[in-house]
């Protein structure tokens, strides 16, 4: 499908099917067989049941978690939350595998709730915001990265429903409103967020983490965009080594899957020479010995870690939220971060076009073990613990998103496909020097 939103001729599209010709890596090699591909289809139309079931009826805007029972849902959204429901909107419509009707009405609302009634500031749209109203929940920042995420998810929209003039000039509206140099604050790494009360946050985007998304997005910004400079402004660490290979770490995983669920970087290489493909392939690989190793040197506490389950990523648990993942230090094989056994099967769900084997081996093999207990309407639980027998009582609405986009992208390279299309898309990567690899 050619956009109307294609200028630069940088990224030539997915023909629809991953191909084993693309790159030379063990994505190319893997074949779903007929079991893993019925599995991956009824896991995509579970979580795309969290964005239509629980939106609210007049806003659209989606709540931040749910009941994994459907017992109760939060009275408050989240910016990344809606990037994540206009992408898979997106992926229904294309693919054809849901409603199209009901995605077109779905991203249509919701794009003129983030316009119109979403609180924001210079373009920042609030980390929380009330579901029916779109106010601010109280103490929630403007916040750059889920703006970002946000905002990758409506050039999905604009791409996909290139036809409806509508749905590209909301989309764009939402985009060029968004003041980039101004959340540099003087700088030139992004301020994490802003108050009204209190103004910039202290923490800034300096170093490798989920910020690729966000730094590329705002140098390909049809407005107000940033220097291409900004790219290279945030530090390249921590570096670890798996299997003889360094890789940019960040413990949690996702840091290793947002951006990746958008931007298509397997053909392409930074400046430096650094495949951010390979990153994150290596990040996964070396999570999976992490938590293998774990098993085999706590076994009473972790002798269920292994090949069979794996997966940390920021997510609840039995004591409150956790910002856990691994492996901390290079070489370092101990349970940091207060780690207790718990899975968080978003984690490999997150990886499936990474690592597909090992995220589908323990992705069908929690659910063929743990059934109703972790599988249910909206997909997988957030988490939980077969040690202790804790299961969490949500679901949340970025991990249900990157488990569907990124199973979409292992199906069809869907969701690839339409935001590397987009003019944004296609300037930042050529204004930060990407090349093709």
């Amino acid at each position: 499908m050619q956009s109307g939103l294609m200028g630069l001729g940088l990224v030539s599209g997915l023909s629809g099917v991953l191909k084993a010709d693309r790159v030379e890596d063990a994505v190319n090699e893997f074949q779903l067989n007929d079991q893993q591909q019925r599995f991956l289809e009824d896991l995509r139309n579970r979580c795309y049941r969290y964005f239509i079931d629980t939106a609210d009826s007049n806003t659209g805007l989606v709540p931040d978690r749910a009941s994994f029972h459907q017992h109760a849902q939060s009275s408050y959204s989240s910016a990344a939350c809606c990037g994540f429901a206009l992408a898979s909107f997106s992926s229904a419509a294309r693919s054809k595998w849901a409603d199209g009707d009901v995605a077109h009405a779905s991203t249509l609302r919701l794009l003129k709730t983030l316009n119109s009634i979403a609180a924001h500031e210079r373009g920042f749209v609030y980390h929380f915001i009330d579901c029916a109203t779109g106010q601010r929940s109280p103490h929630s920042e403007a916040s750059s990265i889920d703006t970002a995420i946000m905002l990758a998810g409506a050039m999905v929209a604009a791409t996909t429903f290139h036809d409806d003039r509508q749905i590209v000039d909301l989309a764009n509206q939402l985009s060029d409103r968004v003041d980039w140099n101004w959340m540099l604050n003087g700088g030139n790494q992004f301020s994490m967020g802003w108050k009204p009360e209190s103004g910039f946050l202290e923490s800034r985007w300096d170093r490798f983490s989920e910020l690729t998304l966000l730094v590329l997005i705002a140098i390909g910004s049809r407005t107000n965009s940033v220097s291409p400079d900004c790219w290279n402004a945030w530090r390249r660490e921590d570096v670890i080594h798996h299997n003889g290979q360094s890789f940019l770490s960040y413990p949690p995983l996702f840091v290793h899957q947002y951006p990746h669920a958008f931007f298509d970087f397997k053909d392409f290489k930074s400046p430096s020479g650094r495949s951010y493909w390979d990153n994150s392939v290596n990040a996964h690989l070396a999570q999976i010995e992490f938590m293998s190793e774990l098993g085999r040197r706590y076994p009473d506490q972790f002798s269920h870690y292994g090949d069979d389950l794996w997966g940390l990523t920021s997510s609840d648990s039995a004591f409150g939220y956790r910002d856990w993942g691994g492996p901390y230090r290079q070489g370092h094989f101990e349970p940091e971060r207060g780690i207790d056994g718990t899975i968080v099967p978003s984690a490999a769900a997150g990886g499936l076009p990474m690592v597909p084997q090992q995220a589908l081996r323990t992705l069908m093999y929690q659910r063929d073990t743990f059934g109703s207990k972790v599988y249910g309407h909206f997909g997988f639980i957030n988490a939980f613990n077969p040690r202790t027998q804790w299961y969490g009582r949500d679901v949340i609405g970025i991990d249900t998103g990157i488990t569907l986009l990124m199973t979409e992208n292992l199906l069809h390279g869907g969701i690839w496909d339409q935001f590397m299309s987009h003019e944004i898309a296609q300037r930042g990567f050529e204004a930060a020097g990407f090349r093709k690899s």
